[in-house]
């Protein structure tokens, strides 16, 4: 329950994050619509944060109404002849303009003009996850793994492929490969699914073919996820990022840059094999092989339990990640204390900068609508499916780790809200394009009659959806579980 209670204990900490990001991301969808309706003549009456009372308000030159509600899950954009938000039609009002009015009116304009104002929501929704990853590129730098294969686990799938360290992987399917991130990405999602790699071994291309093992995992709130594994990890040198005061490492007279080259003789090539040696070594005096300033020294550690070398380092970093020396808090496991050094971004300039933004955003929504179809095919659960619970408490702990992580967060949301509203559900941007597609066929539009039980459906679907993805964030996040121990 310690999730449960951390989270309502700490609730200012998940909600304002919450609050703040959804905030821009709806601003940012309605203001897309708003743009281009004003481009093409039409009157807005009202641009709304929220639904509900009004809690602030004004009105511009225009004659639109801007507004801030309490219920701020949302907010939409009033056109002049909608009957309400959803941008549904008043036929009625709709008779009796004037020529004045219609010529202002969202429902008068032309098909493409009409087209062109509902989907700008969700392209305002995709240009803002471009410009704001670019701007990250271009600030912080770019972090890239090189798609290289740094060490195959024993008996595992990669290990049966006749993958070897030092591999390249170039494609995958056809699909070419870059970066480590798309290499994990396609074998994630694919378990159980035989896959052909083209890799470079010794300057030779080759193809081998391999089936992802089915992987189950639970995270830190107990959720366990299912995915897709060959038992690979990237080329990661072992070079000491951080000593933490205290540790065996810092006795033993460790540098931040040093690269350890080898344990008791035995090579070590990459971190995860610096810290399966040092996990079963039980506490004995371990003689490194350490690369510094271009010289080989050696320097002589002996490892302490994980909970011993916990305690040491109080006053350190609190959070335990994988990339300490060992990676767990278990107890027949030990640690020196030291973690792995990260690489160094890339700063891009602007072009190169919106071009990798672009590529990583369309790749981004790639992957989840992949994601989706396999949930709707019932080849993958529906337990990673969340709704606000679960995107609050993400973005607590975005807004804990820091703001770059708060903003990568904010723009696979914004990617997400701009597919998820493009979906041919009626009441979403996607189910009026769908009637357009309709009316462009028909050469007229759907009756109203049609077009309010399209309505009506599309109300149901989403309310349905929003309730079931709410009551798995209660389930995931234990909330349930909680409840019945209260009264059993």
């Amino acid at each position: 329950m310690s999730v449960v209670l951390d989270f309502l204990m700490n609730t200012g900490l998940y909600v304002l994050p919450f609050l703040v990001v959804l905030t821009v991301l709806v601003f940012v969808h309605e203001m897309g619509h708003y743009l281009v309706a004003r481009w093409n003549g039409v009157r807005v009456e009202v641009f709304s944060i929220g639904f509900g009372p009004e809690i602030r308000g004004w009105n511009d030159s225009a004659g639109t109404r801007w507004k801030i509600c309490w219920i701020p899950f949302g907010g939409y954009v009033k056109f002049f002849g909608d009957s309400d938000g959803a941008s549904r039609p008043d036929g009625e009002t709709l008779r009796e303009l004037s020529a004045d009015e219609r010529a202002v009116s969202f429902h008068h304009k032309r098909l493409g003009q009409r087209a062109a104002i509902v989907a700008a929501g969700p392209m305002a929704n995709f240009i803002y996850a471009i410009i704001v990853l670019a701007a990250m590129y271009m600030s912080f730098g770019q972090r890239v793994t090189p798609a290289e294969i740094g060490r195959v686990v024993d008996q595992g799938a990669g290990q049966a492929a006749g993958f070897k360290e030092g591999d390249v992987v170039l494609a995958i399917d056809g699909d070419t490969i870059h970066r480590f991130e798309q290499f994990e990405q396609a074998v994630f999602l694919n378990p159980g699914k035989p896959l052909n790699f083209r890799i470079r071994r010794e300057g030779q291309e080759q193809t081998l073919s391999a089936t992802p093992r089915l992987t189950e995992k639970a995270d830190k709130q107990g959720i366990v996820h299912k995915f897709g594994h060959l038992g690979l990890w990237p080329a990661s040198p072992a070079i000491v990022g951080k000593i933490y005061e205290g540790s065996p490492a810092a006795a033993a007279g460790f540098l931040v840059g040093d690269r350890i080259l080898a344990i008791d003789g035995e090579v070590v090539d990459n971190f995860e094999r610096l810290q399966d040696i040092v996990a079963v070594s039980k506490g004995r005096r371990m003689p490194m092989t350490v690369l510094r300033d271009g010289a080989e020294i050696r320097l002589y550690v002996a490892a302490r339990r994980a909970e011993a070398a916990k305690a040491s380092s109080k006053g350190a970093d609190k959070k335990t990640t994988k990339d300490t020396a060992i990676g767990t808090t278990d107890p027949e496991r030990w640690l020196i204390g030291i973690l792995r050094a990260q690489r160094a971004p890339i700063r891009l300039g602007p072009t190169d900068a919106v071009v990798e933004a672009a590529t990583t955003s369309y790749d981004m929504l790639v992957q989840t609508l992949a994601y989706v179809g396999q949930m709707i095919s019932g080849d993958r659960g529906t337990e990673d499916l969340g709704g606000p619970l679960r995107i609050a408490h993400a973005s607590g702990q975005a807004a804990q780790i820091g703001v770059e992580q708060l903003i990568m967060l904010s723009i696979l949301l914004s990617l997400n809200l701009g597919m998820i509203n493009l979906f041919p559900i009626p009441i979403l941007d996607g189910g009026h394009l769908l009637f357009y597609g309709f009316e462009a066929v028909l050469r007229r539009p759907l009756t109203d009659r049609i077009q309010e039980i399209g309505f009506r459906i599309g109300l149901a679907l989403v309310l349905t959806l929003t309730v079931f993805a709410t009551w798995n964030d209660l389930v995931n996040l234990r909330v349930v579980a909680f409840v019945i121990d209260l009264f059993s």
